[in-house]
């Protein structure tokens, strides 16, 4: 009899479970999408009838940037390329010491026989260095100084301590904040930032002080320091922090973004407006989701767009 209590209960319970778990499963959203017409002129408002109360709704354009097709990322095209970084100098009174460079042909093996063969361009004029503390290099374009796009660009900074007692105390200099930019037709994209430049300090001299120079593990910036020991003051040294190779025709700018037509706590608006602005045949698509704890549903319903000028 106790058996039969128990095998009477869990069907129950299983009952109850089957239940719940249909009463929380995540539906397929339905919505009824339209309009009027499918030809525009530019600057026209093209209404979308919107029929129906799913969680969300997203809306792309199909313009640049507001794309569906792009969802997943967008490679877009370099136009151009600048530079900027902070500077900061402190002790001593050596002269000439740290300078900027570019070069197409570094072959990205980070040792001193490869930063000799290479050919650096020293672009240091192009700049305003620090004659204290921490100094904006004003944000100089380097478009007109790339010749071959078919290879990467290297940035090199380059710290040169002469010895000490004929040349002077060296100084300590600092490189931060530096940001390298690309125009596209998206806009400003930042490719390269202090912090992920993929720094490599490549030294050489007889004796070269350990630990003098150093990366930053936070932030990514540099401070070149010469020797100081007493027998190594007058040793020659050169140090060149080199960054990660920079591609100069495209960029990965990420996905298209959408336009939030609905959320899950608003009511559909029984009408959504985009305007376009310039001519062509587009893919307005909306996506529209149902989204619950136990999951989420998805459906994509796509309408051609034809903008006249």
């Amino acid at each position: 009899m106790k058996t039969k209590y128990l095998t009477g209960k869990l069907v129950v319970l299983m009952a109850l479970f089957m239940i719940g778990c249909k009463k929380n499963s995540v539906e397929i959203p339905t919505v009824d999408i339209n309009v009027e017409k499918t030809k525009f002129k530019v600057g026209e408002p093209v209404a979308f009838n919107l029929k129906g109360n799913p969680d969300f709704i997203s809306f792309y354009s199909g313009e640049l940037g507001n794309d569906y097709d792009f969802i997943k990322g967008r490679i877009v095209e370099i136009k151009a390329l600048s530079l900027f970084f902070q500077s900061r100098v402190s002790g001593g009174n050596q002269a000439n010491q740290f300078s900027v460079h570019i070069s197409s042909d570094f072959n990205g093996t980070y040792d001193i026989a490869s930063v000799r063969a290479a050919t650096w361009k020293d672009i240091t004029n192009l700049f305003v260095l620090a004659t204290g503390e921490y100094l904006n290099s004003g944000e100089v374009d380097l478009s007109p100084l790339i010749t071959d796009k078919t290879k990467p660009l290297y940035l090199g900074f380059r710290y040169v301590a002469k010895p000490q007692t004929a040349n002077g105390v060296a100084r300590s200099w600092t490189l931060n904040a530096l940001v390298v930019k690309s125009q596209t037709d998206l806009g400003i994209e930042s490719i390269m930032t202090q912090k992920d430049g993929g720094w490599v300090l490549v030294e050489d001299g007889e004796i070269v002080d350990p630990g003098r120079t150093t990366i930053s593990a936070s932030s990514g910036a540099i401070v070149y320091r010469g020797n100081n020991g007493p027998q190594t003051k007058d040793v020659y040294t050169e140090t060149w922090g080199i960054g990660k190779p920079l591609d100069l025709n495209t960029v990965d700018v990420g996905p298209d973004k959408s336009i939030l037509v609905k959320s899950i706590s608003e009511t559909i608006a029984p009408v959504f407006t985009h305007t376009y602005k310039g001519p062509g045949i587009y893919k307005a698509t909306f996506e529209i989701k149902n989204n619950r704890i136990d999951g989420e549903k998805t459906i994509v319903k796509e309408i051609e767009i034809t903008i006249e000028p």
